[in-house]
């Protein structure tokens, strides 16, 4: 008797919940009216900011991010960050998202980088602090392959733009300057419009299928990470570890950091 309790509890848990250990992957997505990053000098670039998920097109009250652009130079430019409403449209509501705007003057590859405050995650018991970075490509290839300084980072071994759908990426995650070996690395698409859960991917017994909607793989002894990015539009790759604690209601709980990488992938190219 005693099992079979323990067991309906279990079952009426994966219903109520959808799954054991099931977490929806939240990242910090932003996307430029230049639709794949490259820029040109003079033209002032606009990307929409928001916390959420990116697969579903879910949004969530965003805190205040701290934006900025490295150049090809390495030296910081500031941006024009202004507070704007988004509509979840899953529940109607609308959401704290922001607009960044930067007018690019120099030619290569600048780095539009966000470092977020830390989240609290009260069902993972845990703090994320994250960093992400995107690239704006104006003419001269040089710059995508160099760290900005995060302390945590994937640095593009793969040229970051001008990937077509099915191109393998290859880049190395870097924490603290130094290989990050053997973690975790999140991939996940966005597709820009709401996916209703009807519309989701289902595994044989009707239930989410989470794992095809963040895939996830691990860096090498190098920190390498390698992964094929199969459809055309942004793909956020975004690698984690572990490290300090902070403080909730009067307890300690681990902050994990996240090195994200938004990199676009254009449709194949057929010659006519």
């Amino acid at each position: 008797m005693k099992k079979a309790s323990v067991l309906c509890a279990i079952t009426l848990a994966v219903l109520v919940f959808g799954s054991i250990g099931v977490v929806e992957a939240h990242f910090h997505t932003f996307w430029p009216d230049n639709e794949n990053g490259y820029g040109r000098r003079g033209k002032e670039i606009i990307w929409q900011y928001f916390w959420g998920h990116p697969y579903e097109y879910i949004i969530f009250d965003a805190q205040k991010p701290n934006f900025y652009v490295i150049r090809p130079d390495g030296k910081r430019d500031e941006v024009k960050l202004s507070e704007v409403q988004m509509r979840d449209e899953e529940t109607g509501q609308l959401r704290r998202a922001y607009e960044v705007r930067y007018t690019p003057t120099a030619i290569g590859d600048s780095w539009l980088c966000l470092e977020a405050p830390l989240y609290f995650l009260e069902e993972e018991g845990l703090f994320w602090k994250d960093y992400v970075k995107q690239c704006i490509h104006i003419l001269a290839e040089k710059g995508w392959d160099t760290p900005v300084g995060m302390e945590a980072e994937i640095v593009p071994v793969t040229r970051p733009y001008g990937m077509e759908e099915g191109f393998v990426f290859k880049g190395q995650a870097l924490f603290k300057g130094r290989p990050l070996a053997g973690a975790n690395v999140e991939i996940e698409k966005f597709y820009g419009l709401y996916v209703k859960a009807e519309n989701l991917p289902t595994d044989q017994y009707g239930r989410e299928n989470v794992p095809m909607i963040t895939r996830v793989t691990k860096t090498d002894v190098n920190g390498y990470v390698v992964y094929t990015l199969d459809e055309p539009g942004w793909w956020m790759i975004s690698v984690s570890v572990e490290d300090g604690e902070a403080e909730h209601l009067g307890k300690k709980y681990p902050i994990e950091k996240r090195g994200g990488l938004w990199v676009y992938v254009e449709k194949r190219f057929v010659q006519k």
